[in-house]
């Protein structure tokens, strides 16, 4: 499906995610995300997450999986919308061909 991504995401300031237990916990279970960057991304990064209280691994987390989500939630939007003008546009063409 093809469709427009959003020109600009916004999302809660980063915080703490709570720790999860069982299916929810990141220990075993969790993948290892490894992102490369700049040193200046990776010091620029690292003084807001001190700011904040947090790890920058948490900073890093917070961030990836909000903008993740916002842009899952653009898209099943964009979706729902496409096939609402779809099935309206069908079923008015075919209440004309009765």
């Amino acid at each position: 499906m093809s469709y427009n991504l959003p020109l600009q995401i916004t999302i809660p300031t980063p915080d703490e995610i709570p720790k999860g237990f069982g299916p929810n916990s990141t220990g075993k279970r969790g993948g290892n995300l490894r992102v490369r960057c700049t040193d200046a991304e990776y010091d620029l990064i690292q003084k807001e997450a001190a700011d904040l209280g947090i790890s920058l691994a948490m900073f890093t987390r917070w961030c990836a999986v909000h903008v993740a989500m916002k842009i899952k939630q653009y898209r099943d939007d964009a979706a729902s919308k496409t096939v609402g003008e779809e099935n309206n546009a069908n079923s008015t063409e075919a209440g004309r061909r009765v």
